[in-house]
């Protein structure tokens, strides 16, 4: 286990701000910055984040939480795990704490670590003789560098039928585990298994975080029958239409660079990376997806398309155009001379012949799109040329921006000397037929529905709540008070229950040092639950419940009595709540009551309840003075 200090050492040392960034593009808000969710379909951004309190909520899904939940969300990995990822990122070694003295028992590997010790154990197998095949294809064929296999973490897989799970027997890895990331396939005619990846150069594919999510394996053999790639199977980490490859690497440069260069093939990333032009991605090898494209967005607003220049890879980019433009993104294209690749061209060339290349070839996409319908014969008949006309008007109409749909109409009209007029009916009657697409669309999209809080959560409980938790940062004087009355409260609602027991089984933890302090925005990852997780976040990120709390102060005493006061009224007023109710019970039976006995009945116990709710506020009322007397 990584030891509480430990970890609020790496939550403390990152910038929550920093890592999502890496997610999603925060715009600024106030005080706190506000992106769409990553949690599910939205037009008006919900997802908030604050900088001051080091947390973010949802207001789409109720999902909210720290830096180790969000890593935990994104990248679907264990608590442990994120906060190695946090670290990582954070550059702090917490490996005295994450490295295994011994292998934990099969149902505790979790699948991230199968990925990553796979991950390993292909790269180590391609640096030692077994894998002296695959290194010679890499280095002299390929013409990568060690320090590109190294960097993007390359391995081998040998022509053997059990090598990989032989090895994983020894480590102790659940043959469950192996099985459902495809490492391994099971032979049902003799109920035996065998490696999945055999005489193939493996590449890792990793989440934006550099979390391993997949491999994809290219075969080494020349036989047709073999196909060229194999790619790990679909899971809920490996889905290759939400996948970028050599993103983990890149997005710091697309940003710097405002643009992204969008290649089909590892290769192709790899041989870009290798002479500095890291703003390269690929798409995985499959067609741009709009997953993808939303993306990108985060990153930039320019994608220069960079396919093989062969027929396959134009239809590719035309299909791709569009995908961008719903996006919101602005593509280019760059033509390769025949029979070339990104790979095989910048090998020949260099960069710097590239890049001049790039710069004087790069074409806006209405030029590139032009062009492929001329060579294709479409502008040599006028039935033709109109459907490809149509084409054009419908990327257009994609654009979310309508005076950049102008603009590019206006383009249009001049380059194929086709009035404004007709350009715009055309493009009215394109965006009546995509709306149709987008409502059908949307009507078979399941969006996940927003979480709702219970709605027995009352407001004393949230002011009761919202007190305890922020009186973290002033000292331990509310926690302290809280756990020497917990037998007298009990909470209604399900998760602030769970929040007041775990925050009181925390106090006990540290009460013997009078020093040390509950680190709040860390302790959030540490609920049971992800609903207390998320309800604890919505009430640390919203405003104060009551108009004493926004009183400003720059004593830090005063602050810490003030919050010590709203949660010891709270406090008083949760315990009276449930006997005034019950007064209020009795009153409304002695009203409707026509039964006289029964009706002096009630009365003498309304006298006692009376009784017993003056006598618990006046010495609630004293206790609490005399608490805030003491401070």
């Amino acid at each position: 286990m990584i030891p509480h200090t430990a970890i609020d050492d790496v939550r403390q040392a990152a910038d929550i701000v920093d890592i999502i960034s890496d997610y999603l593009t925060l715009q600024p808000s106030g005080r706190n910055y506000k992106a769409l969710s990553p949690f599910t379909k939205e037009k008006t951004p919900s997802f908030v984040v604050s900088p001051d309190k080091q947390i973010y909520k949802c207001f789409s899904t109720g999902k909210g939480g720290n830096v180790f939940s969000f890593v935990m969300e994104m990248e679907k990995v264990s608590f442990p795990e994120a906060v190695e990822l946090v670290a990582k990122r954070a550059g702090i070694d917490i490996s005295r704490f994450t490295e295994k003295k011994e292998h934990k028992p099969d149902h505790e590997e979790s699948r991230t670590e199968t990925l990553r010790w796979a991950a390993k154990f292909f790269h180590a197998t391609l640096e030692s003789q077994a894998g002296k095949t695959g290194y010679s294809y890499l280095t002299e064929e390929r013409g990568l560098s060690a320090k590109t296999i190294a960097s993007f973490a390359l391995g081998y897989a040998p022509e053997a039928w059990e090598n990989l799970h032989n090895e994983a027997k020894r480590a102790g890895i659940a043959k469950e585990h192996l099985l459902e990331l495809g490492l391994i396939t099971h032979r049902k005619e003799k109920n035996s298994f065998y490696d999945t990846f055999r005489g193939r150069v493996i590449f890792p594919v990793f989440s934006i975080g550099g979390q391993v999510v997949g491999f994809g394996g290219r075969t080494l053999q020349s036989d047709p029958q073999t196909p060229k790639y194999l790619n790990s199977p679909e899971s809920s980490l490996f889905e290759k239409s939400k996948l970028l490859y050599g993103l983990h690497a890149a997005k710091d440069e697309i940003r710097r660079k405002e643009s992204a260069i969008l290649v089909e093939g590892y290769m192709d990333v790899l041989a870009l990376h290798q002479v500095g032009i890291t703003n390269t991605v690929a798409s995985c090898g499959t067609s741009l997806t709009r997953y993808q494209a939303k993306i990108l967005k985060r990153y930039t607003n320019r994608v220069l398309f960079m396919y093989d220049g062969d027929s396959a890879g134009q239809k590719s980019m035309m299909r791709g155009i569009d995908t961008l433009l719903a996006e919101g993104l602005t593509p280019f294209v760059l033509m390769l001379p025949v029979g070339d690749d990104p790979d095989s061209f910048v090998r020949r060339e260099g960069r710097e012949n590239f890049l001049q290349f790039a710069a004087e070839n790069k074409l806006p996409f209405q030029e590139f799109q032009i062009r492929f319908f001329m060579e294709e014969g479409n502008f040599d008949q006028p039935e033709v040329k109109s459907e490809a006309i149509k084409a054009m008007a419908h990327s257009i109409a994609l654009i979310p921006d309508r005076i950049r749909q102008e603009l590019y109409l206006q383009e249009l009209s001049e380059k194929l000397a086709i009035s404004l007029q007709a350009l715009h009916e055309l493009l009215g009657k394109e965006k009546v037929t995509e709306e149709k697409k987008r409502v059908s669309a949307e009507d078979r999209l399941v969006v996940p529905s927003p979480r709702r809080e219970q709605t027995n959560f009352s407001v004393l409980e949230k002011t009761f709540l919202k007190a305890l938790l922020e009186s973290t940062a002033y000292g331990n004087a509310v926690l302290e008070f809280a756990a020497s009355h917990e037998e007298m409260l009990e909470l209604p609602h399900r998760e602030a229950q769970e929040i007041f027991t775990h925050m009181i089984r925390r106090y006990h933890e540290i009460a013997a040092n009078p020093e040390e302090r509950i680190d709040i925005t860390t302790e959030i990852s540490m609920f049971s639950h992800p609903e207390s997780r998320d309800l604890a976040s919505g009430l640390l990120i919203e405003q104060p419940v009551s108009n004493k709390w926004l009183e400003q102060s720059d004593l830090h005493a005063q602050n810490a009595k003030r919050c010590l006061t709203m949660f010891l009224d709270a406090f008083k007023n949760l315990i009276l709540e449930p006997l005034i109710r019950q007064n209020e019970v009795i009153t409304e039976k002695i009203r409707h009551e026509s039964d006289t006995n029964r009706e002096i009945e009630l009365s003498r116990e309304k006298i006692l309840l009376d009784k017993k709710i003056r006598k618990t506020s006046r010495d609630l009322g004293t206790m609490i003075t005399s608490i805030l007397n003491s401070q």
